[in-house]
């Protein structure tokens, strides 16, 4: 079987000038295949994917010009080369009108067998620049879409690694808190709630409470996991206080209102009413989602 190095397509209503085509190049390895209108070239065309065309403007059904058109509209086939050959449609207004069809050359008929040989050898050597451009837009696209996933798998990674953070501070205060208790229940219950050693243990427990600023560490990590955040919510509002930025930034996470909730240690229906008090603040309209305004910020 015989190795063909480029495929053209030749469209024409008139085989005549699809042999002469053939004889012109059969010392050339080209697959030369024939379509007798605009639309059966167009239809070889979607299946083949020729390296070149070569079309007639007048044609039925389908001339050239609409011929190009139609595939220059179509993305499978938009980047192949057309060549208009016509032998009536001479005119510089024709040349130029084949021209902003997308046609790349314009040659006249009858054929001169230097110049078609020429052009069509021109053509075929854009033809393979194009596909090699398109092949190295594909690959780097398909790379920058690999670094887009990645990217976001590493900020879906941290969102998680902030919402484990943000509980396991909530379950340690809770923690200290009922240690806290627990310590002064039993205090009561021994008798030595007034001794000097009780309570100091007492006070270095209130102490760690009370100093505790993981609240703070924790918007300074989220921060820098996202880093614009605060700042186009603070042009939003300049005003909302720590507890409301860091339901905010729970709702970035895409924690649910049962979740915040728990970390808050109030109610679900609170969560709704700060939520609508926030949506009044940031001047965000009944109908606008909290929700969806939170987390499209970058």
């Amino acid at each position: 079987m015989e190795n063909f190095t480029s495929t053209i397509l030749v469209v024409d209503d008139d085989y005549n000038n699809m042999e002469v085509i053939i004889n012109l190049f059969e010392d050339r390895p080209y697959n030369i295949l024939y379509a007798p209108n605009g639309q059966r070239g167009y239809e070889v065309a979607m299946t083949e994917l020729p390296d070149l065309i070569i079309s007639d403007w007048a044609m039925p059904i389908l001339n050239g010009i609409d011929f190009t058109l139609k595939l220059k509209a179509t993305r499978a086939t938009k980047d192949i080369p057309v060549v208009i050959a016509t032998g009536v449609m001479t005119s510089a207004e024709d040349l130029q009108e084949a021209l902003e069809a997308g046609a790349i050359e314009y040659i006249r008929k009858p054929f001169n067998a230097l110049e078609l040989q020429a052009r069509v050898n021109a053509a075929l050597v854009l033809s393979q620049s194009m596909q090699e451009i398109r092949k190295k837009n594909d690959e780097i696209g398909a790379l920058l879409e690999k670094e887009k996933v990645l990217m976001q798998e590493q900020l879906d990674h941290k969102d998680r690694e902030l919402s484990i953070q943000a509980v396991h501070t909530q379950e340690k205060q809770r923690m200290l808190s009922d240690m806290l208790n627990n310590l002064q229940d039993m205090g009561k219950a021994e008798g030595i709630q007034h001794a000097a050693s009780f309570k100091k243990l007492v006070k270095q427990l209130k102490h760690a409470i009370d100093s505790d600023n993981s609240d703070d560490h924790f918007l300074k990590h989220f921060e820098g996991v996202h880093p614009q955040f605060f700042n186009r919510i603070h042009e939003l509002n300049s005003t909302l206080t720590s507890n409301e930025l860091k339901l905010c930034a729970y709702v970035k996470l895409g924690m649910n209102n049962k979740e915040m909730a728990n970390l808050f240690g109030i109610e679900v229906g609170s969560i709704k009413s700060n939520i609508n008090r926030l949506k009044k603040k940031l001047e965000l309209s009944a109908e606008d989602n909290f929700r969806q305004v939170i987390m499209n910020l970058r």
